[in-house]
């Protein structure tokens, strides 16, 4: 009898023990697409990064009374499919630095959208 007792003592800690144990990780594969979609918004963020940091922009925004530190905060707060739209917007710009009245306006309403959104 005396072996039966510390018998069901180490049965109950064993129970607990694998009770209270930590959660099984999980594995799971990742697609290509997946990859590769999460590597370009990090390029499309970087991209309107580099787009607002141009002194064009900047006078731009300033004159509009938008602090240029806020809109690239804001730009990472971007969903990815709000980047990647942005990415596609700046992608279509004509070369050669020569914005049309209509691109500019439309980027400057994205860009305060974007500094109202949050």
């Amino acid at each position: 009898m005396s072996h039966t007792i510390p018998s069901r003592t180490a049965t109950l800690i064993l129970a607990a023990t694998l009770a209270t144990a930590a959660p099984f990780a999980q594995a799971e594969m990742v697609t290509t697409e997946h990859a590769v979609s999460s590597q370009q918004v990090q390029e499309g963020r970087e991209k309107i990064r580099a787009f607002l940091d141009r002194a064009e922009m900047r006078d731009r925004l300033q004159a509009m009374g938008v602090n240029g530190a806020l809109a690239q905060t804001r730009v990472d707060a971007l969903s990815d499919d709000e980047v990647m739209a942005m990415s596609q917007r700046i992608d279509a710009l004509p070369a050669g630095g020569f914005l049309g009245s209509t691109d500019v306006v439309i980027i400057l309403l994205v860009a305060i959208l974007v500094v109202l959104a949050v």
